[in-house]
């Protein structure tokens, strides 16, 4: 509401306007906290708590107190409360008037009640709860004290304690200084005494599969090897011999296979053509594994949904569980063995579904469990003994910032301010147009599994938005061409192959420029200021081997410009385009170094402490410095980095007052005047799902 009038009033009648004015403004700021508090902040009874303040404080404001009562619902129901069922009925009694509200209203306590009868909930206990904050990459233990996870300060293993809130770890690897090796994914043994784990070895680029009792004693590398890029332990037969895993090989294909615990020897159950299941889950008696894979038929366009299948233990049989034109995802065998608990999005959202399995394959209907559960955020961790069914949250937060210089100092002129403000947390890799007047950015804004990015241009001038959709469907790292007219992307082609395309932004038609024959190790691009020449960098695993390399636009020749044997990824040319300045290391130490943009001898402008990192870099438009993000030692590129600069001559270093996690993507106004500039974070929460199951009502 505005209150400014073109009509003579009386200052009375202006002054009640103006309140009025004020109080809805209060109302809807009120509002958008709880949402914060419910959406990002996770915390839904402080969210329900604001909610019902907003009630008490402004009921004249029927459009925003609607909505505040829905949302009441709406978090009642996250919970897995029955108050959700009241509270959407007092939106219906209440604010008849609020047709939306009404609407979304009706449809949630209908689709409760149908839930209700469905699952015959007869117990007061059902409830959803947050464990705590923690990397979700591991597993509960059998009887839910424990929670194998990843203690990302040093990169070991840990165990969260789940009385206490306290993580301790199991391994003892040492500072990202000593090593920058790190656990991913494990799950504990049977008896809850052992832990199957995947590790990640940085110089070799590839997995193995460890093992380690939860004291911290007898460890042990059970498997890997040259042929082994990526093996990723699901579970554990029930005699605690095999490990149940996913393994991957230098050509990306993989197989399901059951590795001794003792010995390390493997047997395969079934090999993939193509592309690898999500998840593997075995049944309790050992004799079924379920898993989810994509699957090509008639009624699909593309193989990005998946189906639910059960192999017997020795490969020898292979049913189809749940096949559905929907997307379904496997989260797990219930701890009886008779149904599998799966997500999927069939009825317009992601829900928690119960399949029955008889003999190897379906015994009836799937059922649904839970509405607004099991969305692709959603990270299966698995099953206690009492049925429990534990599972983490994982968001990675990209957001774009515009930091203001000053021309004296080079540094922030002020604090940095948000640029793209919708659909936040999904925005990254900035670029201002050649004229300073656009902004190019990437958004991923489906939390589905197959929906595309799009390509949004911004106009610095009037804030106006446009959306482009670009005919490929994944895709990052944008550069203006010169014209203004193209965008140059790295994205991925049919035959899942990255490539880069020129994307032309009234229509949004990609022409591939190059393509490389396989998916790793593809960094970039960067394009020179005319628009002739394309920097990118490719890494070889398999050989230690990580190139730049130079693409003429015109010639298509290529040219390798750097060859290194340790991750190179970060690099930028200069204004002049005479210079290339890159990340490199020496002895294992990372460094900033510059070379000739055809290729030449290298020369240092200075070395970073052991266990520091860089993690992004560009030339100031004036070609005078250098401009990098630095992370310290035991942060990491998705921590907090600080804003750098170093004279491109060599010189002393600069530290700016600017420190934001995962500093990144870095791009200059081409005036100077403005820095863009990515952040990134990883928020992470564990959570459990109590007294759903059917079998645990029966007992009530």
């Amino acid at each position: 509401m505005k209150t400014r009038s073109i009509v003579c009033a009386a200052i009375a009648a202006m002054l009640a306007l103006a309140l009025s004015s004020a109080g809805q403004q209060s109302a809807k700021q009120l509002y958008k906290s709880g949402l914060y508090e419910e959406e990002v902040g996770g915390d839904l009874q402080k969210a329900i708590g604001i909610y019902q303040d907003l009630l008490k404080r402004f009921p004249e404001s029927r459009e925003v107190a609607a909505m505040a009562q829905l949302h009441i619902g709406l978090c009642h129901e996250k919970l897995g409360t029955k108050e959700a069922e009241k509270a959407f009925q007092k939106v219906i009694d209440n604010y008849p008037e609020q047709s939306e509200a009404v609407r979304e209203a009706k449809e949630k306590l209908s689709g409760l009640l149908r839930v209700r009868d469905l699952v015959e909930r007869g117990d007061q206990d059902f409830r959803i709860r947050k464990i705590g904050s923690l990397e979700v990459l591991g597993a509960p233990s059998p009887d839910g004290s424990l929670i194998s996870c990843v203690d990302w300060d040093t990169g070991d293993l840990a165990l969260y304690e789940v009385a206490s809130g306290k993580k301790r770890r199991v391994t003892a690897k040492g500072s990202w200084a000593v090593s920058s090796d790190w656990a991913e994914e494990s799950s504990f043994s049977p008896d809850g005494k052992s832990i199957a784990y995947n590790w990640y070895n940085l110089k070799d680029g590839r997995y193995d599969l460890r093992t380690i009792n939860i004291d911290g004693t007898g460890q042990k590398v059970l498997y890997g090897g040259k042929d082994v890029n990526y093996v990723w332990p699901c579970g554990w037969t029930p005699d605690g011999k095999h490990i149940l895993t996913i393994v991957t090989n230098n050509e990306k294909l993989s197989r399901i296979a059951l590795i001794s615990a003792s010995d390390g020897t493997a047997r395969t159950i079934k090999e993939f053509k193509s592309g690898a299941p999500g998840k593997l889950s075995l049944s309790s008696d050992g004799q079924w594994i379920a898993f989810d894979y994509p699957n090509e038929v008639p009624w699909r366009t593309s193989s990005e949904k998946s189906d639910i299948y059960l192999l017997a233990d020795d490969g020898s049989r292979e049913v189809p569980l749940v096949a559905h034109p929907a997307d379904d995802s496997l989260l797990g065998w219930t701890p009886d063995g008779k149904s599998i608990l799966f997500s999927s999005d069939r009825s317009g959202s992601w829900d928690a579904w119960i399949q029955p399995v008889e003999n190897g394959d379906a015994g009836g209907d799937p059922r649904l469990i839970r509405r607004d559960f099991g969305d692709p955020k959603i990270m299966p961790m698995g099953f206690t003994r009492n049925g429990s069914f534990y599972y983490g949250i994982r968001i990675s937060l990209d957001d774009i910032y515009i930091l203001s210089l000053d021309p004296a100092t080079g540094g922030p002129a002020a604090r940095a301010k948000k640029a793209a403000l919708l659909f936040e947390g999904s925005n990254s890799c900035p670029c201002w147009s050649p004229d300073g007047n656009y902004m190019a950015y990437t958004s991923v804004r489906s939390q589905g599994r197959s929906e595309p990015g799009i390509l949004c241009i911004k106009s610095m001038i009037s804030g106006e938005e446009r959306e482009v959709h670009p005919s490929i469907k994944e895709f990052d790292t944008v550069a203006w061409f010169p014209d203004g007219k193209f965008i140059l992307i790295r994205g991925v082609a049919e035959g899942q192959r990255l490539g880069l395309f020129r994307v032309d932004i009234a229509t949004g038609k990609a022409e591939a420029i190059l393509i490389l024959d396989d998916m790793g190790g593809f960094h970039g691009p960067v394009l020179s200021r005319d628009g002739k020449r394309i920097f990118y960098d490719l890494d070889d695993w398999k050989n230690d081997t990580f190139r730049i390399m130079s693409y003429d636009l015109e010639t298509k020749q290529k040219k390798e410009l750097i060859r290194s044997s340790s991750q190179i990824i970060h690099y930028n040319q200069s204004p002049d385009q005479k210079w290339l300045a890159f990340k490199g290391e020496e002895e294992g130490v990372v460094c900033l170094r510059t070379i000739p943009s055809e290729g030449g001898e290298k020369k240092t402008l200075m070395k970073l402490d052991k266990g520091e990192g860089i993690n992004g870099l560009v030339w100031s438009p004036d070609g005078r410095y250098v401009y990098y993000s630095k992370w310290e030692e035991g942060s990491g590129k998705s921590g907090a980095c600080n804003l750098w600069r170093i004279p491109a001559e060599g010189g002393r270093p600069e530290k700016f007052d600017l420190t934001m996690g995962g500093l990144a993507k870095l791009s200059f106004h081409p005036d100077g005047s403005k820095l863009a500039f990515n952040s990134w974070r990883i928020e992470s929460e564990a959570w459990v799902m109590e007294n759903f199951l059917p079998a645990d009502k029966a007992k009530k």
